[in-house]
């Protein structure tokens, strides 16, 4: 179940970041190597969802690469 709510809480973010059709995302979904967001809109991305789920992502620093939606998805779960 916290995956599931993860995967919408990063779809609910990601649309609010991109001006693209999302419905087509998936576990294997790499957001910035597909596309879907720049290094800047990586960092609006991170910013909805720490301001969505109420706390930080220590997960993630100015360094993290790995914008796959399965890896996003974990790392939210976590904290959900």
């Amino acid at each position: 179940m916290s995956n599931e709510r993860a995967f919408e809480i990063l779809k609910d973010c990601l649309a609010k970041v991109v001006n693209s059709d999302i419905s087509a995302i998936g576990p294997d979904t790499d957001l910035i190597e597909d596309g879907i967001i720049d290094s800047l809109d990586s960092m609006s991305l991170l910013f909805e969802i720490e301001q969505k789920i109420g706390e930080k992502l220590p997960e993630i620093t100015d360094d993290y690469e790995d914008f796959r939606v399965g890896s996003l998805v974990d790392i939210v779960a976590k904290h959900i």
